[in-house]
């Protein structure tokens, strides 16, 4: 989630839960006004949105938030997540991620037409969509050899800067590599060019290499996605190698759950062998001072060993500050497994597309795909280690 939820499991009577249940539908109805006012438009996660007019991009999704630049009209950027509080999306425009309202942005489809250049005062030219054309990629960390099941005939890959890269085959997690795309592109839904395109990701967004699968032109298409998720494919070309995934052995007996905060990657591990290996989405990795009050600002998530004690098929998530920019109000979280009584679970995440940065104030993030699969599997008392 964007923030901790407080939750207390305790017994409580029948009377107090109809007392809180009374209070809470009090606070919706009493909030219904302002949603029924909000900016109702959706945009697709990873889509490309432009301006109808000037507008300011934001550090946090509020009208006081500072600004952090002025897109003109027309101007074209990413959808990273949302929508958040009065309707306000999070965007990537030009390399800078903001918050923007909503009623002034339009998606650019097949009916798109921009405002006509009579009303449009000299401005930045709109940002390029996204491509995966092969564009040359600058690394000069080349990803080595990993073990798994070679490809077809055991034929290299070839991979960024001239490595080459045999990642592990359908259901086998050894020798994966966390990476992340040296520029925008297009992600699609199986290896070529000729493939339906699912979305666009923007330059620097994490994501794991599961699979490889050689063209006909000697380039490799790697699979970035993994079972239940849809499946998700990115050419070679955009790809830079950051670091293998870091794997932990038999650390405890049976079933547990492996947080790594430092490459927000999580792996569920059945004695010593992974299972299922995903990015994530955690609270901060350290503490922040806010320069306003000269607090600490602690949204890490609690690092320990912990275990799951609490689950909720699905969860309405509220709390933060309008003052301090950091409000939220989540509905329909799914998936939700309680292993720290501050309120940090592991949980689906519908509201931004961001996985392998920390997001959170506390939780672990997870695709809604991902975090079903994961509450299947786990159950009360499963552990979640939690570590840097």
């Amino acid at each position: 989630m964007l923030g901790r939820a407080i939750l207390r499991h305790t017994r409580v009577s029948y009377a107090a839960i109809l007392a809180v249940v009374a209070l809470l539908f009090g606070v919706a109805v009493a909030s219904g006004g302002t949603a029924n006012a909000q900016d109702t438009r959706k945009f697709d996660i990873g889509s490309l949105v432009a301006t109808i007019d000037k507008t300011d991009l934001n550090e946090q999704p509020a009208a006081d938030g500072a600004k952090l630049v002025e897109m003109p009209v027309n101007a074209q950027a990413i959808v990273l997540g949302g929508p958040f509080n009065d309707g306000w999306w999070w965007l990537n425009y030009n390399g800078t991620q903001g918050y923007s309202q909503g009623q002034n942005l339009v998606p650019v489809d097949a009916n798109y037409q921009p405002v006509p250049e009579a009303t449009t005062p000299p401005t930045i030219a709109p940002t390029s969509p996204p491509t995966d054309t092969p564009q040359p990629v600058a690394t000069d960390t080349p990803l080595p050899v990993a073990p798994g099941t070679p490809i077809t005939g055991g034929t290299p890959v070839p991979g960024p800067s001239g490595g080459v890269t045999i990642p592990s085959a359908p259901g086998n997690y050894t020798g994966l590599w966390l990476a992340e795309l040296a520029k925008g592109g297009n992600i699609r839904v199986g290896p070529s060019f000729d493939q339906k395109v699912l979305k666009s990701w923007w330059a620097g967004r994490r994501v794991l290499l599961y699979e490889a699968v050689p063209d006909g032109k000697g380039a490799a298409w790697y699979r970035v996605s993994d079972p239940p998720e849809q499946p998700m494919w990115v050419h070679s070309s955009l790809i830079k190698p950051v670091a293998p995934v870091k794997f932990e052995g038999a650390k405890y007996k049976g079933r547990w759950v492996n947080v790594n905060v430092t490459q927000q990657v999580v792996t569920a591990y059945e004695d010593g062998i992974p299972v299922k290996v995903t990015l994530a989405s955690t609270g901060t990795i350290a503490a922040k001072v806010n320069p306003e009050t000269g607090k600490r600002d602690d949204n890490r998530t609690e690092i320990g060993v912990w275990k799951i004690y609490y689950r909720l098929q699905s969860q309405e998530m509220k709390g933060g500050s309008k003052a301090g920019g950091d409000y939220y109000d989540l509905k329909d979280v799914k998936w939700v497994q309680y292993f720290h009584n501050s309120g940090e679970a592991l949980h689906g995440t519908y509201w931004h597309d961001d996985f392998g940065h920390p997001h959170s104030h506390g939780c672990v993030n997870l695709s809604n795909a991902i975090a079903e699969w994961f509450y299947g599997w786990a159950k009360v008392g499963t552990v979640v280690w939690v570590h840097y």
